[in-house]
């Protein structure tokens, strides 16, 4: 039921009409002035959810933009070491090639055995180059100089030599997040850029009927294989094939004595230890558990590294005691294979480099949408700001035309 329209209803009805509208123009009045259709979160929380949700995620964008840039520059020292180190072994190849020749005396081989120490120690250099106080190749240890090198003393010809050279760092790569959940594997570490051939550790102990006293756990390049009580060689050799290392294991067999030997598949450092206590690599006659990996390899094995220092310094012996037989087949085989290594993580820094190269160009394009959408979800319309703006005036001085007509007059309209 309507109740009696009197003035003072149509007076209070107009004034509750008219101060809406203001309200509305006032708020139109902001949106344009600051460039933002919400004013406070209240009046829409959805989308302004969706403006921080975009607001963080462009600033993840710029955040990962400077890594990349980082990254790239980091790339470029990385690609010129390797380039230079190329380069390096390049000329030691032509130095093995002309010393394989007869025409050659011990004299010549000896002065190219100087030269080839020298290159030997720019190599380690690059080995322990870095950037921005970072070890390029030293993988994710903080240690300054990853290869420790010994020097002696030759007695034939009074020359300080290389003797032998030592990785400190670890087995692990560096990888950088080029965005959210996204990684790439980065840098390899130096006990594979700078390996030439597989390394083998073969024991001296025999193993002939072993099996595993307890449930155990050994540790290879970081990937850890479970040894059950009782697992044979047979066994243990079909555990360490089938974890997806690059390490092959097998039992050979002379004079009726059973050797568990380990060789690698790609050219790098093998990393060995028993974890939690476990005996197992130790009584396979692989490793002494008193030593740190990966130096940890028992003295009764006998070890090949397969180092690219060790290739160099086996070269240089081979020049001073005029073995041509030795230099131009191990000696350059090795170094064929050097040269081999080093073209696939060049190859893999050039599908690094194109890759971050692709990354960027996938961030610019997000960022031009990220902006977009932030200004849609609480910026200004201005067409239809203006519009509605122009709509409430409009409306506003209808009303006030209005009113001016249907509220209760006043003394001045009798005096007219």
């Amino acid at each position: 039921m309507i109740g009696r329209v009197t003035q003072s209803f149509m007076v209070k009805d107009f004034n509750n009409n008219l101060t809406r509208r203001q309200e509305a123009l006032q708020n139109v009045q902001n949106e344009l002035a600051s460039g933002y259709k919400i004013q406070y979160p209240s009046q829409n929380p959805v989308s302004t959810i969706n403006f921080m949700d975009f607001e963080s995620r462009l600033k993840e964008i710029d955040t990962y933009n400077q890594i990349l840039e980082l990254t790239k520059g980091k790339i470029n020292v990385v690609d010129s070491a390797l380039n230079s180190l190329t380069d390096i072994i390049q000329r030691i190849r032509e130095l093995t090639v002309q010393a394989a020749n007869n025409t050659y005396t011990l004299e010549d081989r000896k002065l190219m055995a100087i030269e080839v120490d020298q290159l030997l120690r720019e190599i380690i250099n690059i080995a322990n180059s870095y950037y921005k106080n970072n070890s390029l190749f030293g993988g994710t240890s903080l240690i300054d100089k990853p290869f420790k090198i010994n020097k002696q003393i030759d007695s034939e010809t009074g020359n300080e030599f290389v003797q032998d050279v030592r990785y400190l760092g670890n087995n692990q790569s560096q990888i950088v997040e080029v965005d959210r959940k996204e990684l790439v594997e980065l840098f390899i570490p130096g006990n594979q850029v700078f390996w030439a051939d597989n390394m083998g550790i073969y024991p001296t102990i025999p193993v002939n009927g072993y099996t595993a006293k307890s449930d155990s756990i050994i540790n290879i390049d970081g990937k850890d294989i479970y040894i059950k009580t009782g697992d044979n060689i047979e066994i243990i050799a079909d555990k360490i094939n089938n974890s997806g290392v690059a390490v092959r294991a097998s039992v050979q067999t002379q004079k009726g004595l059973s050797f568990f030997v380990l060789e690698t598949t790609s050219p790098h450092q093998i990393s060995l230890f028993d974890k939690d206590g476990s005996t197992v690599l130790q009584d396979l006659g692989l490793i002494d558990n008193g030593m740190s990996p990966p130096y940890n390899y028992s003295p009764s094995a006998r070890v090949y590294t397969g180092s690219l220092f060790e290739v160099l310094i086996n070269l240089r012996k081979a020049l001073l005691k005029d073995n041509t037989f030795e230099i131009g087949g191990t000696s350059l085989g090795g170094i064929d294979n050097v040269l081999s290594n080093i073209l696939k993580y060049r190859a893999h820094l050039g599908a690094v480099s194109e890759r971050i190269d692709k990354i960027l160009e996938r961030l610019s394009s997000d960022k031009i949408y990220y902006v977009d959408a932030k200004q849609t979800s609480i910026g200004t319309d201005i067409p239809d700001a203006v519009m509605r703006m122009k709509m409430l005036e409009y409306s506003h001085e209808v009303a006030l035309n209005i009113g001016s007509r249907i509220l209760p007059k006043t003394l001045l309209d009798f005096l007219r």
